[in-house]
């Protein structure tokens, strides 16, 4: 990790979604978890 806080590896999406993260409002990022973290959201 080279000192770094974090690291953001895998797909493209991932990595844009990670600088992403730095800028959009808490309740942006949580209304975002919920719609993936709900039953039957696996494949989409």
């Amino acid at each position: 990790m080279a000192g770094k806080d974090h690291v953001i590896a895998a797909s493209m999406k991932t990595k844009i979604e990670g600088a992403l993260n730095k800028i959009l409002p808490e309740a942006t990022k949580a209304e975002q978890h919920r719609k993936r973290a709900e039953p039957g959201s696996a494949g989409s």
